[in-house]
């Protein structure tokens, strides 16, 4: 119960910190109030490594990326309830009054045109349960092609349709015929059944693909759609009609693209790396915050921590996560590549970063403020790059003393 109420009241006031302007407005027209400015140096950091995980991600890649990325196979687990008015099941259009014409199972390229005929291959997993992968815990060294028992079900190339009378063009797609294992679908009483498909390229491909996940929204998520019609019977003879056509749309809820990175660690002592793909981690260390002498009734303003790249390559915005570590971090348990991440966090204080002239900047006041008035402590703070970076970058920072490429934190502060 403790550390329930130490998580609401943290998140409390992290809601009322984030309702604030990033920079604090004060008046200091008024006699009591004075503003100060404090320097700090001497922080440190340390990169860590887990495995890539990108099933939060809005995109899903295959092939193999010139640093060495490779992207073999991606798994795609559908829902069972149609998201199309009626409401059906694959069980339901089982039923014996409705025929079934076409299944497809329809994945939309990020591209808005083909730069190649590519040709992917789609497997299911008849005995597989619908445990075969999870978008937050599988990877590549848990779950390999080898282990599964999948079952060949067609292939498809990539195509576009033609654009319409409007000149409007869609996105290209590759759809495959799942018109075969709709029953295992709809078989409710098998205790394997599952929902689960898996698309692999047929051939090798000459660089990274991607297409679009379930968290690209209903209109582009993976999905399957079944075409069907009705059939109504109109005398005791048999002769029936066909009353309708209807097209039933089950989407993907969970998809993961399975990511190998190249092998290496970044063992720089000077540098800290990010990256999703190779899933580079950091932590970051802000000495003496405790023996920092602000007032105890001072409203941080404003707190810049900045890092220098290590290559100016004039690097555009892109998002981070800073998370404060509510436990002691031991460094020695870091090393190497780490099955799960240790790291015991709060939740994410900043989403984004601003790069400049060859450095990024980030503001964390709210974490300064929040250690200030006793809410964390300065366990130090686990810095990611977001969901919506490309898995195949890496940003690499300046973190030894290293005079003016040294990391440094500003803050501003007024006190009565």
């Amino acid at each position: 119960m403790k550390n329930l109420q130490l998580f609401v009241s943290f998140t409390c006031m992290l809601i009322f910190l984030s309702c604030m302007e990033d920079t604090v407005t004060v008046d200091l027209m008024d006699d009591g109030m004075y503003h100060d400015t404090l320097y700090v140096r001497g922080i440190t950091g340390f990169t860590y490594q887990t495995p890539p995980q990108l099933g939060n991600s809005t995109l899903l890649y295959f092939g193999t990326d010139s640093n060495g990325f490779q992207n073999p196979f991606a798994f795609f687990r559908v829902s069972s309830n149609s998201i199309t008015t009626p409401v059906e099941t694959f069980a339901s259009l089982n039923d014996s009054t409705i025929e079934i014409d076409s299944a497809k199972f329809i994945l939309t390229f990020n591209e808005d045109s083909i730069t190649t005929g590519m040709i992917f291959d789609l497997f299911y997993f008849q005995e597989g349960g619908d445990s075969i992968f999870s978008e937050s815990e599988s990877n590549y060294l848990n779950i390999t092609e080898h282990d599964l028992n999948s079952t060949y079900i067609g292939s498809s190339r990539l195509s576009q349709k033609e654009p319409d009378s409007l000149g409007t063009t869609s996105f290209p797609t590759l759809s495959f015929n799942v018109s075969e294992i709709l029953d295992s679908f709809s078989d409710t009483s098998s205790e394997n059944r599952n929902l689960t498909v898996m698309i692999k390229p047929k051939f090798e491909l000459a660089g990274v693909f991607s297409f679009k996940s379930s968290e690209s929204g209903f209109t582009y998520a993976p999905q399957i759609q079944v075409f069907t019609h009705d059939t109504a019977f109109v005398d005791s003879t048999g002769d029936s009609v066909v009353v309708d056509t209807i097209s039933h749309t089950f989407i993907s809820t969970d998809d993961l693209s399975i990511i190998i990175p190249p092998d290496g660690i970044d063992e720089n002592p000077n540098n800290i790396s990010l990256g999703r793909g190779m899933t580079y981690k950091a932590i970051i260390q802000i000495p003496d915050l405790d023996s920092i002498s602000i007032p105890q009734q001072a409203i941080i303003t404003q707190a810049e921590l900045s890092f220098y790249y290590v290559n100016d390559t004039s690097q555009s915005n892109f998002y981070l996560q800073i998370h404060p570590i509510t436990d002691t971090v031991s460094i020695a348990e870091l090393q190497g590549l780490l099955l799960d991440d240790p790291l015991v966090t709060e939740p994410s204080l900043i989403a984004v970063n601003l790069s400049n002239n060859g450095r990024i900047s980030l503001n964390i006041r709210e974490y300064l403020q929040l250690h200030h008035f006793g809410y964390i402590q300065n366990q130090g703070l686990k810095m990611e790059v977001a969901n919506t970076v490309s898995p195949f970058n890496t940003y690499s920072f300046y973190i030894s003393n290293l005079d003016s490429l040294a990391p440094k934190l500003i803050i501003h502060y007024v006190a009565p």
